[in-house]
């Protein structure tokens, strides 16, 4: 692996692909979505544009999988060489195998978050690379969730015509205190379900870890994630509202500025704006027009 790693570190300096490079420029979805004209109401939103990739985890980083990804493309190369067969290799390679980008609006009482993905393999054909796109995009609230792909032009779930303004903001329960804490603590001694809750509670502090970063000039508190147990997430501080997509009794505005996965995945922000005001037309892209809406229901 060691030999492996120091021949990835002497390849050429890899240049982003086209694909790479047009995803990374593309404006943010309200500075095209909303057409001049519109009569949807302005609402004021927490923003956060984020980029990630898969870092991945030894032996299998990110750093690996680019070098094997040349070492495929060569090995087909040799093949069609062999056998006769054209060849036509990548000029530009990817700076990721795996890479994302995402724009989040959280308003206080809904929240879509529209992602632009790139995965890369290689073509067993002619030696070039295969590039998987996709562009979705997801609404969330009280009212359920709407699954949007913006490449297909379909919409999946609860798609309101309103894109859940009428939803209501979530109920946060308050954070357990430090006596609510002990008493949970003394009573493990003895309780086998009491002793698995204080475990749970010391894997994810209800007030985060105690560490505090600041990213493009906004504080944020790191908080495991409830959802994976080596993952962790820095939520922003600040702002008039909590966002709607943050759980428990932050009084923050709990924007993802950071995060990484237990798979690997690192991601982290590279715009933030709390407290602006937007087009609702950006928490309804599926009524732009081409779209075809499957209702499966909303929730009361």
């Amino acid at each position: 692996m060691l030999i492996l790693l120091l021949c990835a570190l002497s390849l050429p300096a890899r240049a982003a692909t086209q694909a790479e490079e047009e995803r990374d420029k593309a404006p943010m979805p309200h500075e095209t979505l909303a057409a001049p004209g519109s009569h949807a109401a302005m609402v004021k939103v927490h923003l956060v544009s984020g980029r990630s990739y898969l870092v991945g985890r030894p032996p299998n980083d990110d750093t690996t999988s680019l070098f094997l990804l040349h070492v495929q493309v060569n090995n087909c190369v040799r093949d069609n060489n062999a056998s006769g067969r054209p060849s036509t290799p990548p000029r530009a390679w990817p700076d990721h195998l795996n890479s994302n980008r995402s724009d989040t609006y959280s308003a206080l009482n809904r929240s879509i978050t529209y992602a632009y993905g790139l995965t890369y393999g290689v073509n067993a054909l002619d030696c070039s690379l295969l590039e998987t796109p996709f562009h979705t995009a997801r609404l969330s609230s009280s009212l359920g969730s709407c699954e949007i792909d913006l490449q297909e032009k379909t919409a999946r779930g609860a798609c309101d015509a309103a894109g859940h303004a009428n939803a209501r903001p979530p109920v946060r329960q308050p954070a357990m205190s430090a006596a609510q804490i002990a008493a949970i603590e003394r009573a493990a001694l003895g309780n086998p379900t009491m002793a698995a809750l204080a475990a749970a509670i010391h894997s994810n502090p209800p007030y985060g870890t105690g560490e505090r970063k600041t990213i493009l000039g906004l504080e944020c508190d790191v908080w495991k994630n409830p959802f994976d147990p080596e993952g962790t997430m820095c939520l922003s501080r600040g702002g008039s509202f909590t966002s709607s997509a943050v759980n428990g009794d932050l009084k923050q505005s709990g924007m993802m500025l950071e995060g990484t996965t237990t798979a690997g995945v690192k991601m982290w922000a590279t715009q933030v704006q709390l407290d602006t005001m937007v087009n609702g037309a950006i928490f309804a892209p599926y009524l732009a027009g081409g779209f075809r809406i499957i209702k499966t229901g909303a929730h009361p």
